[in-house]
């Protein structure tokens, strides 16, 4: 019996160390099933002349259009990917990304079981991000929003760290672990500038923190002033614009921050073309809701409404004795972390509507709040499980009926990757409408990843030495000229218009919903679940 106990209580810990080997596995078997994104070669110009800046002293970075983008991630990229040549350049970024991603899910577990003080719950938190197809197909090559949102979770779980403090822990290890968090904080922000709004929750929380345990104002100021000196510092340390004029350079970035360039092209929403600047307010929820898994919609409904119901029903008992009240509130060694983790979703949606940001693309540029819908929608299912055992007296029963619902509610996306996982950027869910019309109401493949198929299909039926084609997006380009060898690229001969001769012509439906030729034969095209989203018309 002792020893059924000890399985049980190790066995969910077992389970997460297999879902960690087995998704690195997996992550070696598919890292090069992914095409170039049509960002990648922008990135990598960031980092060069970054790199030309720190070594050579070449002062062109500081008149770079693109020179706020943060380096944190894109600079070990570049150290670490151009030690190979040709094609396994590309190969090597996305592996790295890949592996960051993973170190980022096991921070994410730990941040898991502290929030839910149960094995099995946090479990289910790490597996639900990893099994989100957009998160998870970005996860090998966006080096902008995944690579912050790994940044993101450290900083949280750090931030957790430093202001989950027992009474009897000593001050100078409660400055260790603020020091620890600081420079997590000035990563996220030398990652990208948006990272700063981590500054602001965490002041406000340490200071509460160490409040809470009667600390003096002076070794509270103190450590405040020590997260705030060392993430100022650290942040100009890891961010090379910043190094000849700092304070300029940062309001710089950060004015920039605040509202995006106006993107070039129109953003097609519901149908309908909106100027990246004049969107409808209701964009980022719609996109929210049709492209997560509807059984993660459900429990983050059901855990965000039981999140403020109880945070409600303490306000409202604050009639007399408030200050005990609220002492006693944030006491509780869960009140700090979960405001940490509602301040992780909740601050960044604000700042997007006051700042009136430019978005497109969908909603990526928020990935970055995704594990907090996570963890909002884990905490539903456990408060539903709570709520059912208590109400009907079957534990058993009801964690069997949850384990079902997941189960079932999972399949769907877990069974989307099995098969797409190439392209998660184009999963929708039930709520998103008709697959065969989603061209004409929604950005698909707005990476270009479906060139690399659409191409390497071509090159291999075809085997004439000079093959002329006309392609109708840049990535397409890119992946060309990134990532075939010597001989592939010399096969293709890239003409500047389809009227010019070429055999194939090859377009995805990102920008232009409507068929190209629909009299042309279709040589080749790529479906995903009844949405087709690249085409190649053979002309000759």
């Amino acid at each position: 019996m002792n020893n059924k106990r000890v399985f049980l209580k190790f066995l969910p810990y077992l389970l997460a160390l297999f879902f960690f080997v087995a998704l690195f596995t997996a992550g070696l078997l598919i890292y090069k099933d992914f095409g170039v994104p049509i960002d990648e070669s922008y990135q990598l110009q960031v980092a060069q002349k970054n790199h030309s800046y720190i070594f050579d002293g070449d002062p062109t970075l500081l008149s770079f259009k693109d020179r706020y983008y943060g380096v944190v991630f894109e600079l070990p990229l570049f150290w670490a990917s151009t030690r190979f040549t040709g094609p396994e350049t590309v190969s090597a970024r996305h592996l790295l990304l890949f592996l960051a991603f993973l170190a980022s899910l096991v921070i994410f577990y730990f941040l898991s079981l502290r929030l839910f003080h149960n094995s099995w719950w946090g479990l289910l938190a790490v597996f639900t991000l990893a099994a989100s197809p957009r998160i998870f197909s970005d996860a090998f090559y966006n080096s902008k929003d995944i690579a912050f949102m790994d940044v993101f979770i450290l900083s949280i779980w750090t931030l957790v760290l430093a202001v989950d403090i027992p009474e009897k822990r000593k001050w100078l290890y409660t400055c260790v672990l603020v020091f620890v968090h600081a420079l997590a904080s000035s990563l996220l922000i030398g990652t990208r500038i948006a990272g700063v709004m981590i500054v602001p929750i965490s002041v406000i929380l340490l200071g509460i923190a160490n409040l809470r345990i009667d600390q003096s104002w002076r070794k509270i100021l103190m450590i405040i002033a020590i997260y705030l000196i060392v993430t100022a510092g650290a942040t100009v340390l890891f961010w090379p614009v910043l190094w000849h004029d700092p304070l300029r350079e940062f309001l710089n970035a950060f004015l920039q921050m605040s509202k995006y360039d106006v993107y070039g092209k129109a953003v097609l929403y519901l149908g309908q073309y909106y100027p990246s600047e004049a969107l409808p307010w209701h964009y980022l929820p719609v996109w929210i809701a049709i492209s997560t898994p509807i059984v993660l919609l459900a429990g983050f409904v059901i855990g965000i409404e039981e999140w403020i119901r109880s945070t409600i029903l303490f306000s409202q008992g604050l009639t007399e004795n408030t200050l005990k009240k609220f002492g006693r509130w944030v006491s509780n060694p869960d009140t700090l972390p979960w405001l940490a983790v509602a301040g992780w979703l909740v601050i960044p949606i604000i700042s997007i509507y006051l700042f009136h940001s430019v978005l497109y693309n969908g909603w990526r540029h928020l990935f970055f709040i995704y594990p907090a819908i996570i963890l909002f929608a884990t905490h539903g299912f456990s408060s539903l499980h709570n709520w059912l055992s208590q109400l009907t007296g079957r534990r058993t029963e009801i964690t069997i009926l949850i384990i079902l619902v997941l189960a079932v509610g999972l399949f769907e996306p877990i069974s989307f990757l099995s098969r797409y996982h190439r392209y998660g950027t184009v999963y929708f869910n039930q709520l998103a409408g008709d697959p065969k019309t989603l061209r004409q109401r929604f950005e698909l493949d707005y990476w270009g990843l479906s060139y690399k198929e659409a191409i390497d299909y071509i090159l291999v039926t075809d085997q004439s030495e000079k093959i002329p084609i006309y392609i109708a997006d840049v990535s397409g380009l890119d992946y060309i000229n990134s990532a075939l060898t010597k001989s592939q690229k010399s096969r293709l001969m890239v003409l500047d218009s389809p009227d010019n001769g070429a055999r194939f012509f090859i377009g995805n439906y990102t920008f232009h919903p409507a068929d190209y030729y629909p009299t042309s034969r279709v040589y080749y095209s790529i479906n995903v679940r009844g949405t087709e989203i690249i085409v190649v018309y053979q002309f000759q």
